[in-house]
């Protein structure tokens, strides 16, 4: 038997079979084309995503590999925060808005004046955001109509499928608008923002078995009438799970559009109140904690399109660090808004250290192991809160590059094991294998092997310790200047 896992992520789409073990069978894969219409809009067609998945389905059932070791049930891992707003008919009436894209600003400002950012944070788990996908509802159409229901972008593609409106535990908590304590939707938030609770799917279980493929499915994609459609989770906790995390051992490092820490607990954290951190149940004795920046990928992606290296894979290029020293310059990422534990919207990147024989090698270098130093920062903080640290397995496209997850390594001060990249698709086929009942619960799935591993080399402590210490320094520094920037344009 083989378990189909589909990762529906912010700039592609991939579909993957694996066996029971969670190795790979086959797999197939297809950007997603971003559209930015206006300034701070970021948008993706729904229907585009669901039309490539049906194909790439297809493709994957028919490899003879997976012919021969049939799929017997297919799950998710979704992009956190995008909705789609549908009709009665379950069909798309607009595009679905991404976490980065900023209508939600006058929803969040709002709520924070009702509700207060605490009390928020202590109903959702989540840092009051305007990120989340509650403050873009009444975004979502024309003066500000509400669609027939709202749906995530697994939830749209699932429906297709055969499944019934589902929503899982981890993507309701990434709306804002669920109590992780309650197990419901808060009709304190919803109150609030003036969005009937009608709209939203029902909340269940990463796990749960919601529909069965219906005949037209199957005889769109190969797949067998009657298969189960399983609920599937937020990327990052997709990842968690098919990168090896376990709670109290291992935590996961996603590399991806953005860069993620997802520490997993048997129980929810109680000291996170007033930070940026998030926290979300997965399932029955797993919770799992998000902390990262949301431009760990779209900054290198940036970078590489800036200086001409997006006509050849910048990761074989301009992203080899190989030849290249640890520079005198530091890069601080935030080009999507700051990273989790500063929780600033508003915060803008910068790169220090100019100087005239400054190359392109050293700016690339500083790109990547801005990643290492949030992640000391990151693990420090999630310390001082009683979340201990644990080994890290990395994931993701950027771990594959041995020489940048060294960097990496050595920037953070901390050991990284690359396991397999792709974690999402594999973390969704192992959901797709709990709800055919070949696996009991989240808590007791097969791990990946460890490819790769990069320790800190010694030759460079001294150098990343101070390095460290500086980057810690850089937010508050600028803020002031991040603040002038932000007032200009908003008087532009």
């Amino acid at each position: 038997m083989s378990f189909l896992g589909i990762d529906l992520g912010t700039t592609g789409s991939r579909v993957a079979a694996y066996d029971a073990d969670g190795h790979e069978l086959a797999a197939r894969s297809q950007r997603t084309a971003v559209v930015r219409p206006a300034h701070g809009r970021a948008e993706i067609d729904a229907d585009a995503v669901r039309a490539a998945v049906v194909r790439l389905v297809g493709e994957v059932v028919a490899d003879p590999a997976v012919a021969a070791d049939p799929v017997e049930a297919l799950s998710f891992s979704t992009l956190g925060e995008a909705i789609v707003p549908v009709g009665p008919d379950g069909a798309a009436l607009g595009p679905a808005p991404l976490s980065m894209d900023q209508r939600g600003a006058a929803s969040a400002e709002k709520l924070a004046a009702a509700l207060g950012d605490e009390h928020v944070q202590r109903l959702t788990g989540q840092p009051l955001h305007p990120m989340f996908s509650v403050h873009k509802i009444r975004e979502l159409l024309p003066g500000g109509a509400l669609p027939a229901a709202v749906r995530t972008v697994d939830d749209h593609v699932a429906g297709w499928f055969g499944a019934a409106p589902a929503i899982d535990l981890t993507m309701a908590a990434r709306t804002g608008a669920y109590d992780v304590g309650a197990g419901r939707w808060s009709d304190e938030i919803l109150g609030a923002l003036d969005v009937p609770a009608a709209l939203l799917s029902e909340p269940v279980p990463a796990g749960t078995v919601i529909g069965a493929v219906t005949a037209d499915a199957a005889a769109a994609t190969g797949l067998r009438p009657g298969t189960p459609v399983v609920a599937g989770a937020h990327d990052q906790a997709a990842a968690f799970l098919g990168g090896g995390g376990r709670a109290g051992e291992r935590s996961v490092f996603s590399f991806g559009s953005s860069d993620c820490l997802t520490v997993g607990t048997a129980a929810r954290p109680s000291r996170l109140l007033g930070t940026g951190l998030a926290t979300y149940p997965v399932g029955p004795d797993l919770w799992v904690t998000l902390a990262g920046t949301a431009a760990g990928g779209w900054a290198l992606d940036w970078f590489a399109s800036l200086v001409h290296h997006d006509r050849v894979d910048p990761w074989a290029s301009l992203f080899d660090l190989t030849a290249t020293p640890p520079p005198a310059l530091l890069v601080l990422p935030y080009l999507a808004g700051s990273g989790t534990l500063d929780n600033d919207p508003k915060a803008r990147g910068a790169l220090l250290g100019l100087t005239l024989e400054t190359t392109t090698a050293q700016v690339a270098r500083a790109f990547v192991e801005a990643s290492g130093y949030e992640l000391a920062k990151i693990r420090a903080a999630l310390a001082e809160r009683g979340i201990a640290g644990t080994d890290v397995y990395a994931v993701g496209g950027g771990s594959a590059n041995h020489s940048a997850l060294q960097a990496r390594a050595d920037a953070a001060g901390l050991r990284l094991r690359a396991v397999t990249k792709d974690a999402s698709s594999r973390g969704a086929a192992l959901l797709a294998a709990v709800g055919a009942g070949v696996h009991d619960g989240v808590g007791a799935l097969p791990a990946p092997p460890v490819l790769h591993d990069a320790r800190p080399g010694p030759e460079h402590t001294a150098w990343y310790t101070r390095q460290r210490e500086t980057f810690g320094s850089l937010y508050p520094l600028l803020r002031t200047v991040n603040d002038s920037f932000t007032a200009l344009e908003e008087t532009a």
